[in-house]
């Protein structure tokens, strides 16, 4: 069994090298392979993740989708003078996946009707398929987040360093007051906007993916979001606490050590999701005092009992999903896990 990440389409280097740490090869959706980033193609070629794209599209739909993503880039340039996706961009974007609900948003709308050939005549639009357009757009805005954040840490490291520099300062100085752990951790960063409707167009993505169905189902979702682990904890009064590491080592020497730790804490959590309730899981795993660490992570893991993933995330759509298969189809797993992933330093 390997962990999901969710509700994000996009995962950045760091944090997927951090899964990878602790967890193992993570599973990373994609709403588009045309569209796959060269950074995460590189890390799947480095089998840190293994990416997935749950629908596959005609080639006709495909080219449809295309056009309309490209319409949404002439809006943007036009609103936004070429700056790149800004978090008011998606608050128009309300009452359905892609959520329109203004002028200038229902306006691009029906712009959109007329590129792929819907009308209000015809059947309504596929909500996959807009799942698919939305979380385009949201991996988009993630990575130029990402970006910015990266240029903005590398501007306050320079900072500091020439501060210490003129003040003929060394390593062992104090810190110069600063950015930097904000930096470090991700706290500016602007990514978590709308995670209802992440979680809803991400549930439909999820849900097409024909390995969900069969016996190499995943049953362990994991998230470095700290507005969407709050958001899930909320809406599932059930969740048990099964699982707290405040300190999982993540130093290159103790990779060979990690990689049977994350082994054996797979398996175990995989014995857990498959089992009916009550289950003795304490302990999961242990790891070796002599770790030598810098950097560490911690890892709190919640487990929905009775509840399995595909009827779990259903919970989180706001519509019938009957049609998308989620809920009919059998299933292996017991229960559901959910992870998250927290940095310090």
């Amino acid at each position: 069994m390997k962990p999901i990440y969710f509700p994000f389409t996009y995962i950045s280097t760091s944090v997927a090298r951090a899964l990878h740490a602790c967890l193992g090869e993570t599973i990373v959706y994609q709403p588009l392979k045309k569209y796959l980033p060269e950074d995460i193609q590189n890390l799947a070629q480095q089998d840190v993740v293994d990416i997935r794209f749950p629908v596959k599209l005609e080639n006709k739909d495909e080219k449809n989708l295309a056009a309309i993503l490209k319409e949404y880039d002439a809006w943007r340039n036009l609103h936004q003078g070429g700056r790149g996706l800004h978090p008011d961009f998606f608050k128009v974007m309300r009452n359905n996946i892609p959520f329109f609900d203004d002028t200038s948003a229902s306006q691009i709308k029906a712009d959109i009707k007329n590129i792929s050939g819907v009308n209000s005549n015809k059947k309504e639009p596929d909500p996959v398929f807009n799942a698919q357009i939305f979380l385009s757009l949201a991996q988009k805005f993630d990575r130029q987040n990402e970006k910015i954040v990266q240029d903005l840490a590398s501007y306050e490291t320079a900072r500091m360093d020439l501060i210490k520099n003129l003040r003929a300062e060394d390593e062992t100085s104090p810190v110069v007051p600063g950015y930097q752990d904000e930096f470090r951790s991700g706290n500016l960063a602007d990514s978590d906007h709308m995670i209802p409707e992440r979680m809803e167009a991400w549930t439909l993505l999820m849900g097409c993916d024909p390995i969900q169905r069969r016996d190499e189902i995943s049953g362990f979702f994991v998230t470095n979001s700290r507005q969407t682990i709050d958001y899930v904890l909320e809406k599932t009064s059930e969740t048990e606490k099964i699982l707290a590491i405040d300190s999982m080592p993540m130093e290159e020497n103790s990779v060979d050590k990690m990689a049977t730790c994350s082994k054996d804490l797979m398996k175990n959590l995989k014995i857990v999701a498959e089992s009916p309730m009550p289950l003795d899981h304490d302990p999961f795993v242990v790891f070796p005092e002599n770790f030598k660490f810098e950097k560490k992570v911690s890892l709190s893991i919640y487990l929905v009992p009775g509840v399995s993933p595909l009827e779990y995330f259903s919970r989180f759509l706001s519509f019938d999903s009957a049609h998308s298969g989620i809920t009919k189809n059998r299933v292996k797993l017991k229960n559901t896990l959910i992870g998250y992933i927290g940095f310090s330093d």
